[in-house]
């Protein structure tokens, strides 16, 4: 087997969707972590943009082209189906995820006020002591972490994508809905009997919070036909997906889902159901 590195940062949703391709792929990789602040790990490659995959003495970037790349040279557990308008589908939703799912998430960083206050500071020092555990941070970065995230240029790249006119709310609330439609009554999304890239791409960024400990309940879990696909992609990949280091995680989602189907029990034994 060629030797395979994937570089990046655990807390980047890019760098965990390639991971989570790999890790369905069953293909043995290093995950090599890269200091946002001094990317010297991926100096070879002459930018600063994770994540990067290295095969054998060939590297590429751009989490949907490595998708490919992987399809082309491990074409087993294909990504992007089994034809070309299986492909075509399956890209659609690939960049609804990125130019909807994974944006709102960023806006919620980007749109706050400065200073950052509550819920969103504390989840931005989290975010900071999970990059550090991997590339340690100076003190006076890691308490800064909270306005680095909101001047970081890739972010405020992204934000150029953003329909202002529509609040934060607003642009949640019809994610949630999006979210549940192109799933398409399953099991995968895109109504696909078998997983593709777009389960991938958003797996990782739907549990990472949870996992990580700064989101206190798994809150898609509570929408059944969501559970039941996250229990089913679980099965595809290890207990730990999403790249950090094992004394980083909090929740798991196995307790998540026994414990969903505890209360969905109790609530039918209160309402007379069996």
């Amino acid at each position: 087997m060629t030797d395979i590195k994937l570089y990046g940062y655990s807390t980047s949703p890019f760098v965990r969707k390639v991971g989570c391709c790999l890790y369905y792929k069953k293909l043995p990789f290093e995950f090599v972590p890269v200091n946002p602040m001094d990317p010297r790990a991926i100096t070879f490659t002459g930018q600063t943009q994770v994540p990067v995959l290295q095969i054998g003495d060939e590297w590429r970037i751009d989490s949907t082209a490595l998708a490919e790349w992987l399809d082309e040279l491990f074409p087993d557990k294909p990504l992007f189906g089994q034809s070309q308008q299986d492909k075509e589908k399956i890209l659609v939703l690939d960049d609804w995820v990125t130019n909807s799912l994974i944006l709102s998430s960023f806006r919620a960083v980007y749109d706050t006020p400065v200073p950052m206050t509550g819920k969103l500071r504390q989840i931005a020092w989290r975010f900071a002591a999970i990059v550090s555990s991997q590339t340690p941070l100076a003190d006076e970065v890691r308490n800064a972490w909270p306005e680095i995230l909101q001047t970081a240029p890739f972010i405020k790249h992204m934000m150029c994508h953003v329909d202002t006119s529509e609040s934060v709310q607003e642009m949640r609330n019809r994610i949630g809905m999006e979210l549940i439609q192109h799933l398409q009554a399953g099991p995968f999304f895109g109504g696909r009997t078998e997983p593709s890239l777009v389960d991938f791409a958003i797996f990782p960024q739907l549990v990472f919070g949870y996992m990580v400990g700064c989101d206190d309940k798994l809150a898609v879990a509570e929408v059944p036909e969501l559970r039941e696909w996250i229990e089913r992609i679980a099965q595809y990949l290890p207990k730990n997906s999403i790249l950090v280091p094992d004394f980083m995680l909090i929740n798991s989602l196995v307790q998540d889902s026994e414990a969903q189907a505890a209360r969905s029990a109790q609530s039918a034994i209160a309402w007379g159901g069996s």
